[in-house]
């Protein structure tokens, strides 16, 4: 089977935003939930979208532990793996790392402070404005470069091998935020504000810096797929 690439969802409203948006143009395939997930020779790449969950519930939901066990045999063998919030903590959590319940309350847009020129972050060093909804989070782990922080979390972003984690929402376009502001259970305005829900949508669609870490960033990510969907696969051992 061609190569493609796995979205990996646990939520069943997710649209992975603009990650699905620029990585349109490649072959891609979604498992919500899965119970079994394709083998590595058919994943060009993998993308691990937020969800609602803790990343610790693997007992409650066994297809946390599917995704991390997946995502280290991934980096293993160099595929491409993106986390995004839950896919983040994810893959902390299954390279060492510290994992840390309820130890924020963030949702809104927050300043992100970016110290290494990443690709899949555009290659922009500085000040970001990006979404974050989250409690939980992750300390770097062990080996890993560290990529961005803010003021409330040392590990915002980190580089192990062919995987980077990001405790933001790079992916969160407009319709996510209305998916999140009316499908999700508390909405954002029950959260916050109508008036600062407009606020945040106005910002994802119109600041200029996160719209080309945004474009930059995933252009770079499906890039790195695409070179690993060229690649021949390795011939079967019988």
């Amino acid at each position: 089977m061609p190569r493609s690439v796995l979205f990996i969802k646990h939520i069943e409203y997710e649209t992975g935003g603009h990650a699905t948006t620029l990585l349109s143009h490649l072959p891609t395939r979604e498992a919500v939930f899965p119970t079994a997930l394709p083998p590595l020779d058919e994943i060009a790449g993998i993308v691990i979208t937020g969800g609602q969950m803790s990343a610790a519930d693997v007992d409650a939901f066994p297809s946390l532990q599917l995704t991390a066990d997946l995502a280290l045999r991934a980096i293993d063998a160099e595929v491409p793996v993106l986390g995004l919030c839950l896919g983040h903590q994810i893959l902390g959590r299954a390279l060492g790392a510290e994992h840390r319940e309820g130890a924020v309350d963030e949702v809104g847009i927050v300043d992100i402070d970016v110290l290494e020129p990443e690709p899949w972050l555009g290659a922009h060093v500085g000040r970001l404005g990006a979404m974050r909804w989250n409690s939980d989070v992750v300390s770097l782990p062990p080996g890993a470069t560290l990529l961005a922080r803010s003021a409330t979390v040392e590990n915002e972003a980190f580089r192990y091998g062919s995987a980077v984690g990001m405790q933001f929402h790079l992916e969160a376009d407009d319709r996510v935020m209305r998916l999140w502001d009316s499908v999700a259970s508390p909405t954002l305005s029950q959260l916050r504000s109508p008036d600062a829900v407009a606020g945040w949508r106005r910002h994802l669609a119109t600041d200029p810096t996160l719209l080309g870490v945004v474009e930059r960033g995933f252009g770079a990510f499906a890039a790195a797929c695409a070179a690993r969907m060229d690649a021949e696969a390795p011939a079967l051992v019988a």
